[in-house]
């Protein structure tokens, strides 16, 4: 009479995953995080430095202004222009400030231009009683806000 073993043979259609895929697909999640990690790091740096070179733009552009304004008179402010004329009756110039196409630029007596403040996406002036209030925001979204003293042209 024949004995029947009592061992138990595998089905070949068992469902699931093996020790090894198991590992696989583990490895490669990890390394798709670490990849996103890293990316996120690489954003995060250069929103930093871009906030930190508009700062120094936006730093540098009141330098001038303040340097410019020294001896200059306010002769006419709309709310993305400002004209100014020399205190000193030998200097005939005139200085235009305007903010047009994301650019503040300067023009001498209407001719020419000088870029003073480049990614603006928003620019206004205001004229309060000591001078001027300008209010600018920069391409890293942030709002900037400085008043600067301007004397006023005698009507």
């Amino acid at each position: 009479m024949p004995t029947k073993s009592k061992r138990k043979v595998p089905k070949q259609s068992q469902a699931g995953f093996t020790l090894l895929e198991a590992a696989f697909a583990l490895t490669v999640n990890t390394l798709v995080l670490l990849l996103l990690m890293g990316g996120m790091e690489v954003i995060r740096t250069a929103n930093s430095q871009m906030e930190q070179t508009q700062d120094a733009e936006w730093h540098l552009f009141l330098i001038q202004l303040e340097h410019e304004w020294e001896d200059e008179l306010l002769v006419q402010k709309t709310s993305t222009t400002i004209r100014t004329k020399s205190l000193n009756p030998a200097d005939t110039a005139a200085y235009t400030y305007e903010f047009r196409i994301n650019k503040v630029l300067r023009y001498k007596n209407g001719a020419g231009y000088h870029p003073m403040l480049l990614h603006v996406k928003t620019l206004k002036y205001e004229v309060t009683n000591e001078g001027i209030s300008i209010q600018a925001t920069l391409s890293d979204n942030q709002t900037r806000r400085a008043h600067l003293i301007l004397p006023k042209a005698p009507i």
